[in-house]
């Protein structure tokens, strides 16, 4: 489906059409992940992002990306597997261990997140400074009132 073609629901208000707004997008990014190079599987990004400030524990991980232990266990174990995380003993509680990222790890995601970075300054080239502001502010409204409403 190309831009021009696209036909928003015609009745319904401003509710609606922004349900199929967010609809299509959805399934334009996971479209367009599917045809990226990428280093890493959206998964691996996530996690590895998460890791960024240092060391974490399987249940800040799970946490931070609104994922169930087992979850976050299972992509933990894969990623260790491909030596992109390893375990550290956890200082506080021997008796557990962090999760934080290798070098290789690290230099994977941030190539990850360059590509990322580029493809959307080209994408959005075009959008003025203000509207890529207000763009951003919108969406992390729209992220967080959703995370909200997950805990009603």
């Amino acid at each position: 489906m190309t831009a021009d073609k696209k036909t928003a629901p015609a009745a319904g208000g401003d509710i609606v059409a922004l349900e199929y707004e967010l609809a299509t997008l959805a399934r334009t990014l996971e479209a367009l992940n599917r045809h990226r190079n990428y280093p890493l599987e959206r998964a691996h990004y996530l996690l590895l992002m998460q890791l960024k400030s240092g060391p974490l524990s399987i249940g800040e991980l799970a946490s931070g990306l609104m994922l169930d232990n087992s979850t976050v266990t299972r992509q933990v174990n894969a990623m260790l597997k491909k030596q992109l995380i390893e375990k550290i003993p956890n200082p506080d509680d021997g008796r557990s261990a962090l999760v934080r990222r290798t070098a290789a790890g690290g230099r994977l995601v941030e190539t990850m997140h360059r590509q990322r970075v580029s493809r959307l300054t080209e994408t959005l080239q075009d959008w003025s400074k203000a509207d890529r502001k207000k763009l951003a502010a919108l969406t992390s409204r729209l992220t967080l009132d959703l995370i909200a409403s997950m805990q009603d």
